[in-house]
């Protein structure tokens, strides 16, 4: 058998299962893949504060010998003036893994625990320069329904 199908081999027998804390270094260090400059214990800070699981999903993507190659987030979005929906906080798999449906199996999970909570939709934000996960989310059904600015305060 040649590389190639060794490794797809091995992406198509990665498991997806809930976040342990084990898990953190591995997620901050992805995270940072994506610009989000985090350490291993705030991650693990955040884990703790996100344990509800009618509101926070946070699942993982784990290789054969436990290798964690990406992450993805959501949670149950509410307002005033929208029906609930559950939007992802943050979807990524490691930079050297991608395109071979980590991701796909990632958005999965996470498709069906908003299902499972009750929401008939699900949504995502995603930087204007991501031109890659544009696509994938496009090609993954999702719609893109408006451009818009965020503007943040420290307090």
């Amino acid at each position: 058998m040649n590389h190639q199908h060794n490794v797809l081999t091995m992406y198509s027998e990665c498991a997806v299962r809930a976040a342990h804390p084990c898990d953190c270094s591995a997620m901050a260090d992805l995270a940072v893949q994506l610009g989000y400059e985090s350490t291993g214990e705030e991650v693990h800070e955040r884990l703790t504060h996100m344990q509800d699981p009618n509101r926070y999903a946070v699942f993982v993507a784990e290789l054969p010998g436990g290798q964690i190659t990406g992450w993805i987030g959501a949670y149950l979005f509410r307002s005033v003036e929208t029906d609930s929906c559950a939007e992802i906080s943050g979807l990524v798999v490691d930079q050297d893994m991608r395109s071979h449906g980590i991701g796909k199996i990632l958005l999965d999970a996470a498709e069906e625990w908003a299902r499972r909570i009750g929401c008939d939709a699900i949504s995502v934000r995603s930087n204007i320069k991501r031109d890659r996960a544009h696509r994938f989310y496009a090609k993954n059904g999702y719609e893109h329904v408006k451009t818009q600015k965020t503007f943040r305060k420290t307090l």
